[in-house]
C-alpha cells in the first residue's frame, strides 16, 4: 500500500515537471523610453577639451531653445543661429559646457552671466542663489549643423510658378523586438504611453513580459518625429500661400506646396516636434484596454504599435534639445524657425509642448540677425 502511494506521488510530480518543462519561458524586456536615444544627435555633439564636471543633483534646468536657420533660394541652410534660454532652479556652485559645432557665443539679452567659449563648447560657471537665466546667443557652422535639423527644404521652380517640398528628416533606423506578449498586457502599456503623450511628459521606464522568444525585427524599422509645420510661401506681387500639417504619426512624411507667379521665392516656416496622438488612438475606444475587450486585436499588432509608438517619442524627445541641456532630466521646449535669405527679425516662441491641432505660436521674444550677426566679437572669458 504504501509503495503504490508512493508511486502516485511519484507519478504526479513527474506530470507537473513535465507541464512545468512545457511551458516556454517568460522574460521582462524594457520597453524603450526616455532612454537610450537611436543616434548620438541631437543634441549637437562638438569635439574638443573635456567638458567640465556639472552636478546635476543639486540643480533643475529648463530649457528653452530657438532654432534660426537662414536658407538660400533653393532651400539649403546657409546659416543656423540658436538662442537658448536656461532656467536653473537650486542653490550651489555650477559649471558645465555644451558642445557643439560653435563658431561664435554672446550673451543673450535677459541672461544674469556671460558666457564663455572654447573649442566647440558654450561654457558656463558661477552660483546660483537659488534661481539664475542663462541665456546665450549661438551660431554654429551650418555645415555641421544642418544634417541634424527636423525638416528639409527644396525650392523648385517651374511654368507658372514655384512649388516648396517639406519633407520630415528624422527618420533614422531603429531596434524594435518580435515576440509574443499578452494583448491585455499591451493594451495597459498602450494606455500609460497615450496618457504620457496627451499630458505632454516625458516616457517613464516601463518592461513587457514576452513569452517564449524574442528576436529583433529585420530589416530594422526607420521611424521618424512627428514634426509639426506651419508657414507660407510668397512670390513678388502675390498673395502668400499658407500651410500648416503633421509630418509623421502615421500621415505623409512630406508636403508639397505650390505658388503661381514669378521673382524670388519667400520662404517663412516654423516646425517643432509633437507627442505621437494618431498612431495611439484606439480603434473603436476611448481605451486600449477597452478596444481589447470589445473585438480581438492581434497580439502582434498591438505589441508593434506599442513598441514603435514609444520609440517615436523618444525620437521626438530628441529633438527637444537641439543644443544640450545640461539637466538631463530637465523640461525642454524649442521651435525651430526657417526663412529664405537670411534670418530676419522675427518674433517666434517654442511651441506648447502638447500639440492639439496646429494653433499659432505665442509671439514672445526677437531673435534677429543684427543680433547674431557675423560681425559680433567673440566672448573671451574661459577661451582656450
Amino acid at each position: 500500500m504504501f509503495a503504490r502511494s508512493s508511486a502516485v506521488v511519484m507519478g504526479a510530480a513527474l506530470v507537473l515537471a513535465a507541464r512545468a518543462a512545457a511551458q516556454p519561458p517568460t522574460q521582462e524586456v524594457v520597453l524603450p523610453g526616455p532612454v537610450p536615444y537611436p543616434t548620438v544627435s541631437p543634441p549637437l555633439v562638438g569635439y574638443g577639451p573635456a567638458p567640465p564636471g556639472f552636478t546635476r543633483y543639486v540643480f533643475h534646468i529648463t530649457s528653452t531653445q530657438w532654432v534660426n536657420v537662414g536658407v538660400d533660394g533653393d532651400g539649403r541652410p546657409t546659416a543656423v543661429h540658436v538662442r537658448e534660454h536656461l532656467a536653473v532652479s537650486g542653490r550651489g556652485d555650477y559649471q558645465f559646457a555644451i558642445s557643439g559645432p560653435i563658431d561664435d557665443v554672446q550673451r543673450a539679452p535677459g541672461s544674469d552671466s556671460d558666457p564663455g567659449l572654447r573649442v566647440n563648447q558654450v561654457l558656463w560657471a558661477g552660483f546660483s542663489p537659488g534661481r539664475k537665466v542663462l541665456a546665450a546667443d549661438v551660431r554654429l557652422r551650418p555645415r555641421a549643423a544642418a544634417p541634424f535639423l527636423p525638416v528639409r527644404l527644396k525650392l523648385q521652380r517651374e511654368a507658372g510658378g514655384v512649388t516648396l517640398s517639406v519633407v520630415n528628416a528624422t527618420r533614422t533606423p531603429v531596434l524594435e523586438y518580435v515576440g509574443f506578449v499578452r494583448p491585455r498586457e499591451s493594451a495597459r502599456l498602450l494606455d500609460e504611453t497615450r496618457r504620457a503623450a496627451l499630458a505632454g511628459v516625458r516616457l517613464r521606464p516601463a518592461h513587457a513580459t514576452f513569452i517564449g522568444a524574442v528576436s529583433e525585427l529585420t530589416p530594422r524599422p526607420a521611424l521618424e518625429a512627428p514634426i509639426r509645420v506651419e508657414g507660407e510661401l510668397r512670390l513678388p506681387g502675390s498673395a502668400p500661400v499658407r500651410f500648416s500639417r503633421t509630418l509623421g504619426d502615421g500621415a505623409p512624411l512630406g508636403i508639397r506646396v505650390r505658388a503661381n507667379g514669378s521673382g524670388r521665392a519667400q520662404v517663412r516656416l516654423r516646425a517643432w516636434p509633437v507627442p505621437v496622438e494618431r498612431l495611439l488612438r484606439p480603434p473603436g475606444a476611448s481605451t486600449w484596454k477597452a478596444a481589447v475587450r470589445r473585438r480581438p486585436l492581434g497580439a502582434a499588432f498591438l505589441l508593434r504599435r506599442l513598441l514603435e509608438a514609444r520609440l517615436r517619442m523618444v525620437r521626438t524627445d530628441q529633438y527637444k534639445t537641439y543644443l544640450s541641456n545640461p539637466d538631463a532630466d530637465g523640461r525642454n521646449r524649442i521651435v525651430y524657425v526657417y526663412e529664405t535669405a537670411a534670418v530676419r527679425s522675427r518674433a517666434v516662441a517654442p511651441a506648447p509642448e502638447r500639440d492639439s491641432g496646429g494653433g499659432p505660436l505665442v509671439v514672445l521674444l526677437v531673435v534677429g540677425a543684427s543680433v547674431l550677426g557675423a560681425g559680433a566679437a567673440l566672448v573671451a572669458w574661459a577661451h582656450s
